[in-house]
């Protein structure tokens, strides 16, 4: 069976009528540092990990780059963090209430192909300024703004204080 991707024709090797499945799975580990001042060294203190939300806009988003004619030039790479305790809504375009200030501001994190067909990771390290709390975050397709939030997850309230870091690590799976 011939199927069009992008504008390209594929033979995916089926008859019609046959069922070929893509699934676009995010999955994210969040992982917090203290700066121990007195030995100049970091001390793993906080770790969690789960599945996240492809939000609407996420998904619409994604069909955009791989179906159409002309797909967006941005990436999604953008991390943004949140100390809201709002549950995940796939409606959403921002994360709620999302941090512009005390070192965890929206970052480009570094993209890596992970050597796994269709997996990849945006990685972030955030720096804390200041004493800030985050149990949220985000994954964008721009630096700003709302309207660009592709996936989100929530996790246990970790407290950094200043100098602490937060690594942020979305994996992305299309099987």
């Amino acid at each position: 069976m011939l199927g069009a991707i992008a504008g390209c024709m594929v033979d995916t090797g089926e008859s019609a009528g046959a069922a070929n499945t893509f699934t676009l799975e995010g999955y994210v580990t969040v992982d917090a540092y203290h700066y121990d001042e007195a030995t100049g060294t970091y001390i793993h203190f906080y770790h969690d990990e789960g599945s996240n939300i492809i939000t609407n806009i996420g998904k619409e988003w994604v069909e955009l780059q791989l179906g159409s004619d002309s797909p967006d030039a941005v990436s999604a790479q953008y991390i943004s963090l949140s100390n809201s305790t709002d549950g995940l809504d796939a409606a959403w375009e921002i994360i709620p209430t999302e941090i512009a200030a005390s070192g965890l501001t929206r970052a480009l994190g570094d993209y890596l192909t992970t050597g796994t067909t269709g997996e990849w990771t945006i990685t972030e390290t955030f720096t804390a300024t200041a004493g800030v709390s985050a149990r949220l975050a985000g994954l964008n397709w721009e630096s700003t703004g709302t309207g660009n939030l592709m996936a989100a997850d929530t996790f246990t309230l970790v407290t950094l204080a200043d100098q602490d870091t937060l690594t942020v690590t979305w994996t992305i799976t299309i099987s």
